[in-house]
């Protein structure tokens, strides 16, 4: 397995998406660059462009998709050739994925894998639906309504159990609803060109990994 990873996930609320990906670099060599995690970094460097990024973020508006690529540029310019990437959060939409493209051209690193992490809105809503904070206790926790052991855990220590705003079954629909419409587009843009890989999310956080594991393992074969 010669190929240097260079990969993008995806996945609606609910999938896990953050989990998976920490368990991707764990499992293999490339490293997460957080979009967020960039922005943060920038501002604190006090770069050029960590101050432009700054002043947009200090008024309060979005980063545009110029200064954003500019960010990711930065980011990939500084990766030691023999290091690959997976990056989560970015690009979001099909014009954010073409500015990617010309920077992974000009640095010569083909994108070689985009994960795809799929949920029936059935279980997104079961998931994210069920989601219970033990509040009152010190280290709160999130929690699943039908994990008693945990519910009974936390009403042992007087803790109370309060339910998130975005977690009602309604506004998830809603959450489900918009990501499909920002990312359908791009999705079916990197399918296209043959880099999809699609995970189904449901079952055990070690169950998905595998799956995760199974097809960027026959992308990677195939591609080295």
């Amino acid at each position: 397995m010669t190929t240097i990873p260079h990969m993008i996930i995806f996945g609606p609320p609910g999938a896990g998406k953050s989990t998976q990906a920490k368990r991707l670099v764990e499992r293999w060599p490339p490293m997460t660059l957080s979009t967020g995690q960039m922005l943060r970094e920038e501002v604190a460097k006090q770069s050029p462009l960590g101050k432009q990024v700054g002043a947009v973020i200090a008024r309060g508006e979005l980063i545009d998709d110029p200064l954003m690529a500019d960010v990711i540029r930065t980011w990939l310019t500084a990766l030691p050739p023999d290091k690959g990437f997976l990056l989560d959060g970015f690009p979001r939409t099909v014009e954010q994925a073409a500015l990617f493209d010309e920077i992974l051209a000009d640095l010569k690193r083909p994108l070689n894998a985009v994960i795809k992490l799929s949920l029936s809105v059935s279980e997104a809503v079961y998931r994210l639906g069920g989601r219970r904070l033990c509040y009152g206790v010190g280290n709160e926790e999130i929690i699943h309504i039908n994990d008693e052991p945990a519910v009974m855990r936390c009403l042992e220590r007087n803790g109370l159990l309060v339910q998130r705003p975005d977690d009602l079954p309604n506004v998830i629909v809603h959450r489900l609803g918009l990501y499909a419409a920002e990312t359908d587009g791009l999705l079916a843009l990197y399918a296209e060109r043959g880099l999809t890989h699609s995970v189904h999310a449901a079952g055990s956080t070690e169950e998905v990994a595998q799956r995760i594991d199974a097809a960027l393992r026959a992308s990677m074969e195939a591609a080295g």
